[in-house]
């Protein structure tokens, strides 16, 4: 196990971190304590953080033109509890300095961060840049899981045995003693007495094999042997925050940098399978809150594209295209207050519109011709509206789902009265969701669980049993088969703060 770091000996949020620093002592060279000075233009990717106009000082690395990865202790009011850090803008003005060994000369770029993302499982934030570096290459994180008994080498910009504030980037190995689900334990193996030092917080821990470098883990704490102005003189080594597990995530929280989202605009992650939690798609904008997102096939072609309902307006707009930007057709339908669903009413491959009313329990189906069917289902409220072909019949039908009690009431035809079919599926609270998961032909039901982002898919397994898959962080929950390849599959937008 990872060795328990009492808070007394914790360096606090800018105080923990990476590998650190070469240094000459008494005018005569000497192997450095906590270091070596890195060769000048290596390991371009490393940033320096300055949180607060030099209230506080961090490492990190830019693994994406917009993304720079450090430890969320460094944004902590209490750096012993990490996982507290807030999304969205830093609190203190936090600028990025990126590509410069030696911070006295002008190399490099800086930037300022703009947004954060932070874990709630582990000391590690993404933070956003407010303008892209275009010219370094981001530092590839690593896959593979770190084994104890491997080497790492740790990079920061902290504190050497003697100096506070050193302007030169430093480098060390370390050894990789445990390996926990989020951590690693390392301890200096070159030069002899490497240790990890303050500043040096969120500084990145590379695998380096074949000529290539990828980000194993990002600094966090250590006993701090050896730094200047230390105490400690027996205790040494220190834990680095995992990144190896995150890859997925990390790609998840980059697919939506380019552009930055506006304030209320929707933007859409969608993935291309019901068991994996990357989103595989380009991630674009469509919508505005308070627009309801949906998705259909509205040309009949290919597959389906979104489109979002304004309840203050009782307006559609549609799309026929994944790459975002403005509607292909927009019309008004119902009234406002009204809650969109969409089916195949009249049968084929082409999605129609219909709204459900609250307010009367009534559906109001739109079909190609212009023609409306209408009935009522339920006893409106906050029951939730859904549509899908439940008995392989060739055309849609409405359902209603009550999130109270998580059942659901489905139609096999578009008739008041009673529901022809009726279950219970998920749990208080959840968001229904339909598709077809497996490319039968017929509609199965899922819920979306806003707490842990969770797709539940009913029915989706070849023994006709359920299966999940954990995707994005929050977010309007939408399925649709995006590939036209006859299953659904899982997407969320996204609302810009």
């Amino acid at each position: 196990m990872l060795r328990p770091r009492p808070r007394s000996a914790r360096t606090a949020a800018t105080v923990t971190a990476a590998a650190l620093a070469g240094t000459l002592l008494a005018g005569t060279p000497a192997p450095a304590v906590s270091g070596d000075t890195a060769p000048a233009g290596s390991y371009a990717f490393t940033a320096k953080l300055d949180i607060g106009d030099g209230k506080r000082s961090c490492t990190g690395a830019l693994v994406d033109p917009y993304w720079v990865v450090t430890a969320a202790s460094c944004f902590a009011d209490d750096p012993a509890r990490p996982t507290t850090v807030p999304a969205g803008p830093p609190a203190l003005r936090t600028t990025v300095t990126v590509g410069r060994t030696d911070l006295t000369t002008t190399t490099g770029q800086v930037r300022d961060i703009a947004e954060l993302v932070p874990r709630t499982d582990r000391d590690l934030v993404l933070a956003r840049l407010a303008t892209p570096v275009t010219d370094i290459t981001p530092l590839p994180v690593a896959a593979g899981v770190p084994v104890q008994g491997e080497t790492v080498r740790v990079i920061g910009y902290g504190r050497t045995r003697t100096e506070w504030v050193p302007d030169k980037l430093h480098d060390a190995t370390f050894g990789v003693n445990a390996v926990t689900s989020t951590g690693i334990a390392i301890t200096g193996v070159a030069p002899a007495g490497a240790t990890v030092c303050k500043g040096d917080t969120g500084g990145p821990a590379v695998r380096e094999t074949g000529g290539t470098v990828q980000l194993v883990a990002v600094s966090s704490t250590s006993w701090q042997k050896g730094c200047l102005g230390s105490t400690e003189t027996t205790r040494d080594g220190a834990v680095s925050t995992r990144t190896d597990d995150l890859v997925d995530w990390i790609k998840f929280v980059r697919s939506g940098t380019m552009p930055p989202q506006a304030p209320g605009v929707l933007r859409w992650f969608l993935s291309d399978s019901t068991k994996s939690n990357v989103s595989t798609r380009a991630a674009f904008d469509f919508g505005k809150s308070p627009m309801i997102p949906l998705t259909g096939n509205w040309d009949g072609i290919g597959g389906d594209t979104p489109g979002a309902y304004d309840p203050t307006t009782a307006h559609f707009y549609l799309t026929n295209s994944l790459d975002g930007g403005s509607s292909s057709t927009d019309f008004g339908f119902g009234n406002p207050g009204d809650v969109p669903v969409v089916g195949r009413w009249d049968g084929g491959r082409t999605s129609e519109v219909g709204i459900y009313r609250p307010s009367t329990g009534a559906f109001h189906l739109r079909h190609h011709d212009g023609t409306v069917t209408s009935f009522t289902l339920g006893d409106g409220g906050n029951w939730k509206p859904i549509a899908g072909d439940w008995t392989h019949k060739g055309f849609d039908t409405p359902g209603l789902f009550n999130p109270d009690t998580a059942t659901f009431y489905l139609v096999n035809s578009l008739h008041s009265g009673e529901a022809d079919i009726t279950f219970k599926f998920g749990e208080r609270g959840d968001t229904p969701i339909t598709g077809d998961w497996n490319g039968s032909g017929t509609t199965q039901v899922g819920v979306y669980q806003t707490a842990g982002s969770v797709f539940r898919f009913r029915g989706a397994a070849d023994d006709g049993s359920s299966t999940y898959v954990y995707y994005g962080d929050g977010g309007f929950p939408v399925t649709g088969d995006w590939s036209g390849d006859g299953k659904s599959t899982q997407g969320i937008a996204v609302p810009g703060r």
